[in-house]
């Protein structure tokens, strides 16, 4: 009887070690060490440049609420409230967004149609205000992106798509947004997959290790693809949660059974 006990238990114990080797998989940034510098000049942060069919909130205020009106005719005169209102669900940032043409122009009243492809959000809204202040006086412009939207797929708790509000966002805080990874995410081998001008490019991202900080991924664009994949050893890894629960409760009763000596 005590064979028969002991053998349940080694079979248990296998499954714990793997466990404990399923956890470290999991773990990121595994060679870096205390103090030490991450956020040098290697660090990759892009400065997003404006394509074609973007949506843009652009905001142009003057000191003269009735021209105010003719940029912005949805906020009345509540600044702040109108501002909710018209961005402040995915419908309505589509309509009282500014749409850039196919040609990379937007259209404004009385300052007239500004090519903004190619230029970041800081050059935008520099050469829409220069425009501006052709026809107003003292006015002041902001520029955003509202199409800023990423999916997130595969071993994360809530895959789809998210929208980004803060002009800027990594890998790490796109998965966090869906929730963070599952048990079986092979995070070394994380995929980013990014639409060019012209051609599709992917991106293949090792989390355990600090080098993923210098990938030209690390930071996202507008419409980027993040795929988790999962570990070769799913499959055989549930299995064995399934096995472990079964052998528990088997390893229980043959214990409770050699002390009572049956």
């Amino acid at each position: 009887m005590k064979k028969t006990t002991f053998f349940p238990l080694i079979l248990l114990g296998v499954l714990l070690l793997s466990s404990c080797k399923l956890s470290k998989d999991l773990v990121y940034f595994q060679d870096l060490t205390n103090n030490q510098t991450l956020f040098g000049s290697s660090v990759k942060v892009p400065y997003y440049k404006i394509r074609p069919f973007d949506n843009l909130y652009i905001n142009i205020q003057t000191l003269d609420t009735d021209v105010n009106q003719l940029f912005n005719p949805s906020q009345g005169n509540n600044f702040f409230s109108g501002t909710q209102q018209m961005y402040g669900d995915l419908s309505s940032q589509y309509i009282n967004g500014y749409l850039v043409e196919a040609d990379g122009t937007i259209s404004f009243p009385i300052i007239g149609i500004i090519t903004v492809s190619g230029l970041t959000l800081i050059e935008a809204q520099n050469r829409i205000k220069a425009r501006a202040m052709e026809y107003l006086k003292e006015p002041m412009v902001k520029v955003k992106i509202l199409s800023f939207k990423v999916n997130v797929t595969g071993e994360v708790r809530n895959p789809g798509l998210y929208y980004n509000y803060q002009g800027k966002i990594n890998v790490l805080e796109a998965i966090s947004m869906a929730g963070g990874i599952t048990d079986f995410a092979e995070i070394d081998n994380i995929v980013v997959i990014r639409q060019g001008k012209f051609n599709t490019h992917t991106h293949t991202l090792d989390f355990t290790s600090k080098s993923v900080f210098e990938s030209d991924a690390f930071y996202l664009q507008p419409n980027d693809l993040i795929y988790i994949p999962p570990r070769p050893s799913k499959k055989t890894q549930i299995n064995a949660s399934t096995y472990s629960l079964g052998l528990s409760a088997i390893s229980t009763i043959l214990i409770v059974f050699g002390f009572i000596g049956l």
